[in-house]
């Protein structure tokens, strides 16, 4: 019995190891889950008698991985602790069941909806029992009967599947990052006999016709509700606190006129842009940073009408000067790089659509984006953030 268990603990690790090392730490997630079940057996040929439901708590401990783009798909392999049982009382009878297991099960997930928002999902789960303790308890015509089942009435291993549905609720803390509560129900079918061998050979006392003549079989059913509280991998990641220093250009020395040094910096606003203009100086090479002027729709790329006024102001620079500019989309570090990557890109492509139905042409115009990769403060506090969600205008030749 104890080489099985450590035989599915060894698989379940193995196919643990395996996808941990295939998947980001944010696709990955730890967690607890405890409730309450319901069980009871069925007799193929238990006569004159009505097993009745036994209540008990359950218990666990689970990993889950999460696949695909929009991860509809995630598998759970988890340890469950719990009791399954059944109880039989008659007016000349008080026989109960009450045995211990470990579980050891596998669900495979179908999640519906947003992964970043409330989502139902469903699932079908092999399972794999050991009992680890329990007892039977039988009173009938005066006489008490009651011994450890994992001694006598209750075979080693159990088989079943399981069914069951549920729904998970984001909780977003401060940083990007989020834990996972979830509330599940779930159906569970006993595939095997339950019967040890020491009551079908007559050793054991058991509920079913006379005391040593066993018949037909006994499986286990039952149902639970639970809640579980899981958080992913990356939460552990320490994330470097980084401090912003203006990169300063100092020119190597030369024998020519004595001129101020310039001190370039990585973004400029438009006014300074023009003031440079203005001045007869040269603006090739700059980078115009529009940090919370230009706004989107909430996790769209869709751009809001007050930011338009300050577009217009790009195009009639770009009608009235021969410069060239590259766009380009920058997001914080909320959310998945995958998915951040991909709202940098359209955003940048939308302010370009905009500037080329503005009259711009479309030689003098491109787009770039970096999602999350380009950060120019920390994304540990809100201000930061709010600097690294920005679309820039680098001026070229």
């Amino acid at each position: 019995m104890m080489s099985r268990k450590f035989l599915f603990l060894a698989v379940f690790s193995i196919l643990g190891l395996s996808a941990f090392s295939q998947m980001s730490a944010d696709r990955i997630y730890f967690g607890v889950k405890g409730g309450m079940g319901l069980s009871w057996a069925k007799y193929s040929e238990l006569k004159n008698r009505d097993p009745k439901m036994l209540f008990g708590g359950v218990g666990g401990v689970f990993a889950e991985f999460e696949f695909g783009e929009n991860r509809l798909f995630s598998i759970r392999p988890e340890v469950d602790w719990l009791s399954r049982g059944t109880k039989i009382s008659d007016s000349d009878l008080d026989y109960k069941l009450k045995a211990k297991y470990v579980d050891v099960r596998l669900p495979l997930i179908f999640n519906f909806g947003d992964y970043q928002s409330v989502r139902p999902y469903v699932y079908v789960a092999p399972v794999v029992g050991f009992v680890r303790g329990g007892d039977i308890s039988l009173t009938e015509h005066g006489m008490d009967y009651k011994v450890d089942v994992s001694e006598a009435n209750m075979a080693n291993t159990y088989f079943a599947g399981a069914v069951g549905a549920g729904v998970k609720i984001p909780i977003h803390l401060n940083g990007g990052k989020r834990l996972q509560f979830a509330l599940e129900a779930n159906y569970q079918y006993g595939f095997t006999d339950t019967y040890s061998d020491m009551e079908k050979s007559g050793e054991a006392i058991a509920v079913n016709r006379f005391w040593y003549d066993i018949r037909g079989n006994r499986k286990l059913q039952g149902l639970e509700i639970t809640a579980s509280l899981s958080v992913p991998l990356s939460i552990f990641k320490r994330t470097p606190k980084k401090k912003v220093v203006e990169p300063v250009y100092v020119p190597e020395p030369v024998v020519v006129e004595e001129k101020p040094v310039v001190e370039e910096k990585p973004c400029y606003t438009l006014e300074e842009i023009m003031e440079l203009l203005g001045k007869g100086e040269s603006i090739t090479g700059k980078t115009i940073c529009a940090i919370d002027i230009i706004n989107f729709e909430f996790d769209k790329s869709t751009i809001k009408k007050e930011s338009y006024p300050y577009l217009d102001k790009i195009v009639r620079l770009m009608k009235n000067t021969p410069i060239h500019v590259v766009v380009r989309g920058h997001t914080d570090n909320v959310g998945d790089a995958d998915y951040n990557m991909e709202l940098s890109k359209k955003r940048a492509e939308a302010v370009y659509n905009y500037l080329l139905k503005a009259g711009v042409e479309s030689s003098h115009l491109s787009y770039e984006y970096y999602g999350m990769t380009r950060p120019i403060s920390t994304n540990d506090t809100p201000e930061g953030r709010l600097m690294n969600r920005r679309v820039e205008f680098e001026i070229t030749e």
